[in-house]
Order: C-alpha cells, then structure tokens, then sequence
C-alpha cells in the first residue's frame, strides 16, 4: 500500500456476541519494500461517533510492516449494537514518526438471535 493512498476494506458481517479472531489486516510496503511502522490504532464508531471498539493492534514480521489485530472475546463483541459501524486504522511511521490513516471502511454487526447462557 503506497504510503500517500488510503484502502478501503469492508468487513464481513460479523454476528454480535461471536468472538473475533486475530487477524492480519495490512501489510504495509511500497513497490515491494516493507514499510516499517512503530504503532498503530483502530477505532470502530457507530454514527453517533462514539467509540465502540479501540485497538491497539501488534506490529509483526521482518519489516515491523505488518498490522495484525489482537482477539476480541464473545462478551466484548456482544456489547456491540447491531448495525453497519465504520472504522479506520492509523499508524505511526517509524521513518519519522508522522501519523498516516491507511485504511477506512465498514465494520456490519448483525443482531444475534441466539445466546449462550
């Protein structure tokens, strides 16, 4: 992803209540050159603008280029209000430290119908 261009990426719906596993959500490089970042943040809102979900995801592999998001267990993603949320992801250029948002887009929660006790 060129440092100058944001990506979109839409979630699949995801059902409120069920765990969300970790996931590798960008690999960050330009013309085949990893792209070193020292941090990174996602937040998920709901269009009120509140916060729904805040990560702070881990940065892994050789190029420290990777952005992988950590679990969120059922009881976390059960808080979560039904509905299409948006969210984006920001990170922090080891290079010289300027912050760049480099991804955006849905993040869909559909209601549950059934729950474990």
């Amino acid at each position: 992803m060129a440092e100058n261009h944001i990506g979109i990426y839409n979630f699949e719906p995801m059902i409120r209540g069920d765990a969300f596993r970790a996931l590798d959500i960008a690999e960050i490089s330009q013309g085949g050159v990893p792209l070193a970042v020292t941090s990174a943040r996602m937040q998920v809102r709901d269009k009120f603008n509140s916060v729904l979900l805040d990560w702070t995801p881990a940065i892994t592999g050789a190029g420290s280029n990777i952005v992988t998001l950590s679990e969120k267990t059922a009881p976390e993603m059960q808080s979560l209000p039904p509905g299409v949320h948006t969210y984006d992801l920001e990170v922090i250029w080891a290079i010289d430290g300027a912050k760049k948002t480099i991804m955006k887009g849905r993040f869909p929660i559909d209601a549950d119908t059934t729950r474990t006790v």
